[in-house]
Order: C-alpha cells, then structure tokens, then sequence
C-alpha cells in the first residue's frame, strides 16, 4: 500500500541557494543533499531519489526533515560526528608532555607508547603518534619540504 507522495516545494531563492551549495559546497554529502532536495524540487519522489543514490528512503526522508524545519543549515554535517581524537591538539599540557617523551627517545618511539598508555591511560598505535607530531610541527606540507631540499643543497 503507497502512502501520500511527498515533495518539497521550492521557492526560486531557495532553488538558486540549493543549486549553489550543490555546485559550489565544500563537502560532498553537502553537495550531494542539495541535490535530493532539487530533485524533489523537479517532482521526483523519494522513491526515485533514493534509487538514483542508492540510499534508503529513510535516509532521504531525514534530510528533507531537516531542510524543511532548518533550511539549507540543515543539511550539513553537524558537529561532533567522527572519533574523537584521543589527544586533542589544543591540549597544550598533553601535547607538550608527548614531545617531550618523543625529544628524549627520538629514534624509538615503542617506549614513549609506553610511557604514553601509562601517564594518559590512552592507547596509541605509532602511526597515530606520527601524525599527532606531524600536525603539531605543521611537517610534510609542499613548502616545507621544498625547504628541506634547499637546504640540503646548500650543505
């Protein structure tokens, strides 16, 4: 049994803001939530929609119940999804306290794992300690390793 066919009715401001965030928003969910939202615009059914993106009819049902009670605020990601991160890169105290144990053991980071698990409680794996030390040195970004390679001309 087919209930009530549901569709969004647009007006031209919002057409013209869903067709922007749809070609020019920086997320792909975004841009692609913007779409669900036209194509119901242009008469397609939640049915339709849901086929062409292979996403359930619950899921295109939960964006237009958000674009309808927020607008197009609403079909962005909130905040807050995703892992934590199990040390946060503001927490100065924490993150001094890691470069610390990594200056005093530099070569062989095994041992500040340990030390990390034991002073925080926090289990690491080393890549995920590599990338901590990287994102605080602000290491590895093109210019830096153009840097990196002038100077060692120069030597």
């Amino acid at each position: 049994m087919k209930g009530k066919k549901r569709f969004i009715a647009l007006t031209e401001e919002e057409r013209l803001e869903l067709a922007q965030g749809r070609k020019g928003g920086k997320k792909a969910t975004f841009r692609e939530r913007c779409h669900y939202i036209l194509l119901s615009g242009q008469g397609k059914t939640i049915n339709e929609i849901a086929e062409i993106y292979e996403v359930s009819r619950q899921t295109i049902t939960n964006w237009f119940n958000r674009f309808e009670s927020s607008g197009i605020c609403g079909l962005h990601t909130a905040k807050g999804k995703g892992r934590p991160p199990i040390i946060r890169i503001d927490n100065e105290a924490e993150v001094k306290r890691v470069e610390d144990l990594v200056a005093s053991n530099a070569k062989n980071l095994n041992p500040v794992l340990g030390s990390i698990e034991k002073e925080f409680g926090k289990k690491m794996s080393k890549r995920t300690l590599q990338r901590l030390l990287k994102k605080r040195a602000g290491f590895g970004s093109d210019s830096e390793k153009s840097l990196l390679k002038n100077q060692t001309k120069k030597n």
